[in-house]
């Protein structure tokens, strides 16, 4: 069904001037969606500015079937990388914008969302590492390769980690990406100028992904979570990575990898590496040593972040502050960690779904289950609203009255 039919809810407007003049720009969109196009426009600059640029490609697609309208955003996927630049950045902006309508609407229920974006990363960051295989291969960069590369068969992997790994996106977060090649792919006199073209492939996705023009820009893309990020290259011997993750793996890449999986490249040999992790993610032994270095983890983060004082509504970090969604993460992941090497099903990415197999096997009691759940989901769509009204890459709610009255009026209540 389409945002038109689907569209139960709507924002305030916290500038019922610009609201109406964004509904003046869809004349013909029924009463529903008038009313979250004037909320939407009139509290959000971000979703103002978009409601203004893609009204002509949007007001068409109020009809459609959202899934449809959401393939429709997806164009490009045979164009040149300098062509694809300004392709993927004009794809974001019209998925941004499809999505949050949904999401404030009330039209997607929130692990539509979050799997809506999270398949729009991936198609961008498969698009992108495609176009520039191609062109390296074309170049000569990439010895054993030509321009009519099979970029699913090439021997270079891109995994997601995090939420984009799980199928939890939000929408203005970093993608947590690690990057590595099948050193076995080659021939071995190869492998110093295989690895060094690849290295170039990566240095360029990131920055036809991150570098802000004026079309906007992708997404800002981090690359840290490789293993030794400080000493090794962007994109890493796939050989070399699982040594050190089984000689050298800690806690924290233990809970990360429960996440990760293939998101770009080279499918077959990114799923091989993840099979042959199991073990070392999950081990047969009650893992309990993996409790202090979760707590350790946060209280670390807590630290640095200068998240250890009382908790207020103003400027209180939803992700990183206490009871918030960093903490259910880790409550979950150290679960998993703890007995998932006795029990498969308790391997699953998602939160929620992890939480629920949890519940199931009797490790977390079903009162304890609804309340994770729900204050996961509460945090969850906090989070988005805080990061639809100025795309800006925060977990914080406002400060200051007049911009917590925004994320109130985004949230539909002028009850602060």
């Amino acid at each position: 069904m389409s945002l038109t039919t689907l569209t139960r809810q709507a924002p305030l407007a916290r500038d019922p001037a610009r609201g109406e003049d964004c509904a003046a720009l869809y004349p013909d969109a029924a009463p529903s969606v008038v009313a979250l196009i004037r909320g939407a426009g009139g509290t959000s600059s971000y979703l103002s500015g978009l409601l203004r640029r893609e009204a002509d490609w949007l007001r068409p697609r109020l009809e459609m079937p959202l899934d449809q309208a959401l393939r429709e955003v997806r164009v490009g996927e045979h164009l040149s990388p300098a062509a694809l630049a300004p392709a993927l950045r004009t794809a974001k902006r019209r998925a941004a914008l499809l999505l949050s309508l949904a999401d404030l609407g009330g039209a997607m229920e929130m692990a539509a969302v979050t799997r809506a974006l999270t398949e729009f990363a991936d198609w961008a960051v498969d698009c992108a590492a495609a176009a520039l295989l191609r062109a390296e291969a074309a170049r000569g960069g990439l010895p054993g390769l030509d321009a009519d590369l099979d970029p699913r068969a090439a021997g270079y992997i891109v995994l997601a980690m995090g939420k984009m790994g799980a199928f939890e996106r939000n929408y203005s977060s970093d993608i947590d990406l690690i990057v590595l090649f099948d050193e076995a792919r080659f021939d071995p006199g190869d492998h110093a100028a295989i690895r060094a073209g690849f290295v170039k492939v990566t240095r360029k996705l990131v920055r036809l992904l991150s570098d802000v023009t004026e079309d906007g820009y992708v997404f800002r893309t981090d690359l840290r979570l490789r293993p030794n990020p400080a000493v090794t290259p962007v994109c890493v011997g796939l050989i070399a990575a699982e040594r050190d993750y089984e000689a050298h793996g800690r806690t924290w890449e233990r809970a990360a990898f429960i996440k990760a999986r293939v998101c770009a490249g080279d499918r077959r040999a990114g799923e091989a590496l993840l099979w042959r992790l199991r073990p070392f993610l999950f081990r047969r032994h009650l893992d309990f040593a993996a409790i202090e270095d979760a707590r350790e983890m946060m209280r670390k983060i807590r630290h640095h972040k200068g998240l250890t004082g009382p908790i207020t509504v103003h400027g209180h970090d939803v992700k990183l502050g206490r009871g918030g969604i960093r903490e259910i993460e880790f409550f979950t992941q150290t679960q998993q960690l703890i007995c998932g090497g006795r029990d498969p099903h308790l391997q699953a990415p998602g939160t929620q779904e992890a939480l629920t197999a949890l519940r199931d096997a009797g490790w977390v009691e079903p009162a304890e289950h609804d309340a994770l759940q729900g204050a996961y989901m509460a945090h969850r769509t906090l989070e988005h609203r805080i990061q639809m009204l100025e795309d800006a890459q925060t977990h914080r709610v406002p400060r200051g009255d007049a911009r917590f009255a925004a994320l109130a009026a985004l949230c539909g209540t002028n009850d602060l």
